[in-house]
């Protein structure tokens, strides 16, 4: 007998019998092990929990159930300063690697005051693959002060300080105007100063916390409504010593520049030091570390010889939150570089610079190796999904000239938005980077927000740049405003306001403008010839405040334009995420309740609504792109736990067409042949057999001449007449146990410690189900809905259930050989359960048992329900043989020491698959393959006439399983024939 691997499962082929002195084979395949769980990366440190994460290595684990075959870590460092560097470390650079293959600790070293992004892929010996990503800094504070820590004033005294303060030591301590600050703000929040309403503006921070304010009852602040010319001193023993100094802030808006200055006070008098420019990143409560720089943009060194001086912060242009402020010794002698990286193309200055490939010019008098050139690409489409990749000389970086001159290029896609990392190290070791953002988008077509109809339902088709202006639009008709404010495009309609996104060469000597003030209710049509074809709509919008979920929606109008009884049918939403302020815009799709992108059809006049759901946002304006590939009509869908079916089936749409050879399917890691195609190119059904009784993931890539796009769906084929048993209802009252019971039935009962189970963690709570008797805690699951949990009925689970802790489960399990699948949720670390079958002692406090195998819990969440199947200490499936009796099963948390607690909701027996057995009959001409069948698998007979034959050709129909044996014909002439069967 032969066996090798054939789509995940066993393939067997064995020599049956002669017909005609011609050798038959039959090859058949079975269902073998369920889907292989992904490597776990846990232990990660520094984590980024918390600021002024100090560590000399960055270290985290790598399990799994296989051997660790690859780890990587592209590890991104980035000055206080902003300038950053990329290295890519592997097993055999940089990495350090202790421990056995399948619990692997691992190492990289950090340097201090940094800041880091580090993303961990880590492969295993199956195939499978992980990748976490953690952001956190190195940085050693010399000192901090806190932005609401100025001076105060006490028993009429001002200019008072507390040195080296403790954390909110300041608090309600009252301040001088004019003295110790100066506020030209009327808002008056003082969430932490300012008893007597006075001193600057304090509210509660959201920023990364650090360890003072780390399970305490300490209170962080900012100083924030900053309005040009107020200011506050601060006055310390500032150790002795040359110094940067940075600002901890947040802007909501724009990027600001001159935000803030920083001056010595002496004599009273302040003498600026410099000035902080604070970048928008993502909200009011988004901080970054922000630089004090001199007038030339050089980093400003503050030298101090320890004694008490007075530090004054001005509010200049304003525009941010203030959280504290960080003194680290300054560099005295920063490396010199001589790289220079010129001619960046595209740059974007514009929107939309098609270009077939990247290119910039690397100089240096010291010299450049090739190899010392990296371009880090991360490219993503307008869907948000995207890809990075690190480009080298040797690897997608073409490189010509000279070493003190290189001219680098690689290639680009269409329709992308592309952020480009360069990074040039010189002969002497000085290196220096560039970061550039920019789009190869081909419109397909735009359409301003601001030109919605007017006239009552007039419009122009293909307009000028800032056509719609002066005419004015009809209230009911054409617009709804519940919100009316300021009309920069001086038109009657919506609010619009002026627009500083990217420019585009059609607004070329014209001002942008966008639609603002946005509130719930509001709406615009838009009328025009829109161009034929399938098309994605997209939405260019800003949010200066938190992401919003269904910012607005586009609907088509279906009658009435041009009255003021209109009806439409909804076609999406928009979601605009947090931009970094109300001027900095993304690209926003409009996607479908399944969260599909909406495909619009054109080639005629329409009349599009865009309407303000839950507002947020500035629109600036609109895009049309050929619609991208998408899945729908999955099945089954992963919606409910039992979707027993042996066939997975979906719709693959294209608005341009899709070729068969461009739908791929990845079904439990494997990449499957043999897919069954119709319809047509725009619409084709899919199909493909899948085996009973399992879990899978089917990884669903579409491509075509507009796109590629990825879906994925995770299912289980389990017959819903599997025996089952809920975790929840565990023995009761001593060996007490209902036999096939009725949802709810164990409610409310009290187990016997060391009789039906026996509870380690004490501290488990609540006890929704079962009684608190130390038992195991049980609360809804949450999980997937399963037929017998009907309306009124709760679907509980067991938790802090880990080690030491078991649960009896007696029943007349019935007769038969089965796999034992549970289903486990971890949030902790991958953890382990236990199953054993007890065989004295039942009812009693002394018990034996026969280990049976166990359970591997990946790590996903308390609430991330997952399938585990039983094996042994092999990693085989335990296949349990039951005579149909009474039996008792016990589960029992994880033995090993350290390893967390699980939440368990049910347990299930699935049927195991028998061997076939093939028998062979040759009467005549005529041949009978025969062979036994299962209920719910399908059976197709394949043939060759030569085993060095490309493929296999099916005989016949398949035929469907139904527990007896099923016998397949076939007429041979002279010649030799070889047989298989498939079971699916």
């Amino acid at each position: 007998m032969k066996y090798k691997n054939l789509q995940g499962c066993n393939l067997s082929a064995k020599l049956l019998a002669s017909a005609k002195a011609a050798f038959a084979a039959a090859c058949i395949t079975m269902c073998g092990d369920l889907a292989q769980a992904s490597p776990v990366i846990s232990n990660i440190h520094p984590d980024g929990t918390y600021l002024f994460q100090s560590s000399g290595a960055l270290s985290f684990t790598a399990a799994s159930s296989a051997a660790i075959t690859n780890i990587s870590v592209q590890l991104t460092s980035t000055t206080l300063p902003g300038q950053s560097f990329l290295k890519v470390l592997t097993l055999t650079h940089g990495l350090t690697v202790t421990g056995p293959s399948n619990n692997e600790g691992v190492s990289a070293a950090l340097t201090t005051n940094m800041l880091y992004t580090a993303v961990i892929q880590v492969t295993d010996a199956n195939g499978q693959a992980t990748s976490s990503s953690v952001s956190f800094d190195t940085i050693v504070p010399a000192l901090t002060f806190e932005a609401e820590d100025y001076d105060y004033t006490s028993n009429g005294a001002s200019g008072l300080f507390i040195d080296g303060p403790q954390t909110n030591a300041y608090r309600h301590l009252d301040a001088t105007e004019g003295v110790d600050y100066s506020s030209l703000n009327n808002n008056h929040q003082f969430a932490y100063r300012g008893g007597n309403d006075n001193g600057l503006n304090t509210e509660t921070v959201g920023d990364t916390p650090r360890a003072p304010y780390v399970g305490t009852t300490n209170v962080d602040y900012d100083v924030g409504f900053n309005n040009g010319g107020n200011w506050a001193n601060y006055t310390r023993t500032y150790p002795a010593g040359v110094y940067n100094i940075y600002m901890r802030g947040a802007d909501g808006n724009g990027t600001q520049a001159d935000a803030a200055s920083l001056s010595l006070v002496v004599g009273g008098s302040p003498s600026i030091l410099g000035t902080f420019s604070v970048p928008a990143i993502g909200g009011w409560q988004k901080y970054s570390w922000v630089p004090l720089k001199d007038s030339g943009n050089n980093l400003v060194q503050f030298t101090t010889d320890g004694s008490v001086q007075t530090l004054r912060v001005t509010t200049d242009q304003g525009n941010y939150n203030a959280n504290f402020y960080l003194l680290v010794p300054a560099d005295t002698n920063p490396p010199n570089t001589s790289v220079t990286i010129t001619n960046v193309y595209p740059d974007g200055s514009t929107m939309f610079q098609l270009n077939s490939n990247f290119s910039f010019t690397a100089s240096a008098s010291a010299g450049i190796d090739p190899s010392d050139i990296t371009v880090q690409l991360a490219a993503t489409n307008l869907a948000g999904v995207g890809s990075i990749t690190n480009l080298t000389a040797g690897n997608g970086l073409t490189v010509t000239g000279s070493s003190t001159s290189w001219s680098v290029s690689t290639s680009l896609t269409s329709n992308m938005v592309y952020t480009a990392f360069i990074q040039v190290t010189d002969g002497n070791g000085g290196s220096s980077s560039s970061t550039t953002s920019f789009d190869t988008i081909i419109p397909a077509y735009t359409f301003e927000a601001e030109d919605f109809d007017y006239g009552g339902g007039l419009f122009f088709d293909n307009p000028q740049t800032n056509a719609y202006t002066l005419n004015d639009g009809v209230s009911g008709m054409d617009f709804i405003n519940n919100n009316p404010a300021a009309y920069a495009y001086a038109r009657i309609g919506l609010s619009t306001e002026t627009a500083s996104d990217t420019p585009r060469l059609t607004h070329a000597g014209f001002q942008d403008y966008d639609l603002g003030n946005a509130v719930g209710g509001n709406w615009g049509n838009y009328t025009r010839t829109y161009p034929a074809g399938i098309y994605n709509i997209f939405l260019r919008a800003a949010d200066g405040n938190g992401s919003t979920t269904d910012s607005a929606s586009m609907s088509l109008v279906t009658s009435g334009l041009g009255t003021s009884s209109q009806t439409t049918s909804k076609l999406g939403t928009f979601s605009v995420p947090a931009t970094g302020g109300w001027q900095k815009y993304t690209w926003v799709p409009l996607r479908d309740v399944a969260g599909n992108l909406v495909q619009f059809t054109g080639g005629s006049v329409k009349t599009l609504r865009f309407t303000t759901d839950n507002g947020n946002y500035n629109a600036n304006f609109f895009l049309l792109m050929p619609a991208i590939p998408i899945v729908s009509d999955f099945q089954p869908d992963g919606t409910a736990l039992f979707q027993y079916t042996n066939a997975l089936s979906f719709v693959a749409h294209s608005s341009v067409g899709i070729t068969a050879s461009n739908i791929m399917v990845n079904l439990d890691g494997v990449n499957v042949t043999g897919l069954v195609l119709g319809g047509s190119l725009t619409s084709r059904t899919v199909s493909y057999p899948v085996s009973v009784n399992t879990y899978h993931t089917a990884i669903v890539t579409l491509t075509d001449s507009v796109g590629t796009t990825t879906s994925t769906n995770s299912f289980g084929t389990f017959n819903s007449t599997n025996y089952t048993w809920e975790a929840a209802d565990y023995d009761y009252g001593g060996g007490r146990f209902f036999d096939n019971p009725q949802v709810g039935s164990y409610a409310g009962l009290s187990s016997v410690p060391g009789v039906d189970n026996h509870q380690s963690d004490l501290g488990a709570q609540p006890f929704n189900y079962r009684l608190n008797s130390p038992a195991p805690s049980t609360t809804p699951s949450g999980d997937l809905p399963r037929d017998q949990f009907g309306p009124g009925t709760t679907n509980y689970n067991i938790g802090f259930f880990g080690g030491g802790s078991w649960c009896n489960y007696t029943r007349h399990y019935p007769a038969g050989t089965y796999y034992v699948i549970g289903r486990f949720a971890e949030g902790a670390a991958p953890t382990e359960a236990i199953l054993s079958q007890v065989t004295s002692g039942f009812g009693t406090s002394t018990q034996t048992t026969n280990f049976l195998g166990n359970f591997s819990i990946q790590v996903g969440g308390w609430s991330t329900w997952e399938w585990a199947s039983l094996k042994d200490g092999n990693g085989d499936l335990v296949k349990l043989t039951l005579d149909g009796s009474t039996n008792t099963l016990q589960l029992s948390g994880s033995p090993v020491i350290g390893h967390p607690e699980v939440n368990v909701n049910f347990l299930m027996l699935v049927p195991t698959t028998p061997a076939l057995k093939l028998k062979m009959s040759v009467s005549g001409g005529n041949v009978a393959i025969s062979f036994p069948t299962v209920t719910g698998s399908t059976y197709q007979v394949q043939y060759k006439n030569h085993l060095t034959d490309a493929t296999w050709s099916s005989l016949g129909s398949s035929v469907s399983g139904n527990n007896a044996v099923r016998t397949v014909n076939d007429t041979v002439g002279g010649g030799s024939r070889f047989y298989r069967v498939q079971v699916q």
